[in-house]
């Protein structure tokens, strides 16, 4: 099968270009945020049991919470 890539206008391999370029951030966005949620959950577990009997436990809960939300599927407000 010919590659008809030849025939395309400037205009249409620069939208390709960019589809794929805005794949890639879209990609590397999603890992990041899945990185910044593990480790707010690791967080959170070590303020929650370091932190317990000094008065700062309720830090530990937040953590773990936002740290599950970032890890569940679907769109996400991020706070980096």
């Amino acid at each position: 099968m010919p590659n008809d890539d030849s025939k395309m206008s400037g205009w249409e391999v620069a939208d390709k270009v960019a589809h794929g370029a805005g794949a890639a951030a879209h990609g590397v966005g999603w890992v990041l945020t899945k990185a910044w949620g593990a480790l707010l959950l690791i967080a959170g577990l070590i303020v929650l049991f370091a932190v317990f009997a000094k008065g700062g436990w309720w830090a530990g809960p937040l953590l773990i919470a936002y740290g599950i939300y970032l890890l569940l599927p679907g769109s996400k407000w991020v706070l980096w």
